[in-house]
């Protein structure tokens, strides 16, 4: 098994969530144990229940998924800069899962630190669909929190 101290770029996907911010809290923990570099991982899903587009409107719907992405990865980078923590934000068009599993391919990603349910999963009693399948997608370590 890898070391805790092999982290150096730790992944934290997010929702706006509870459970998001406090697997955020917990990267961010991590991060500063390992002097890893946190980046932080909004998914736009343009299929997003909050949000019902038609071809007019699509660039609006784009545009307040973006917002709400960048609000939500900002409320993260501001934890990080208060614990001092180098951290990277992305929001990407993209399904959660997809987003999150082409972004720990691309940027060499040790490990996911990630909450048990997100918005999408209020009512599971363990482990949302999501964090459910990328645990069961990915070759390194997942946190859930």
């Amino acid at each position: 098994m890898e070391d805790v101290t092999d982290f150096d770029d730790i992944l934290v996907p997010t929702d706006g969530s509870k459970t998001a911010r406090n697997g955020a809290k917990q990267a961010i923990k991590f991060a500063r144990r390992n002097g890893a570099t946190l980046h932080v991982l909004y998914a736009m899903d343009m299929g997003d229940a909050d949000y019902v587009a038609v071809p007019s409107d699509i660039a609006q719907t784009r545009s307040r998924l973006e917002k709400k992405g960048q609000k939500f990865v900002g409320e993260i980078e501001d934890l990080a800069e208060d614990a001092e923590v180098p951290c990277v934000t992305t929001v990407t068009p993209n399904t959660p899962v997809e987003a999150i599993l082409e972004y720990v391919d691309e940027h060499d990603i040790d490990l996911v630190v990630m909450g048990k349910r997100g918005r999408s999963d209020p009512d599971k009693p363990l482990i949302g669909s999501i964090t459910n399948r990328v645990v069961g997608s990915l070759d390194i370590p997942v946190f859930t929190a």
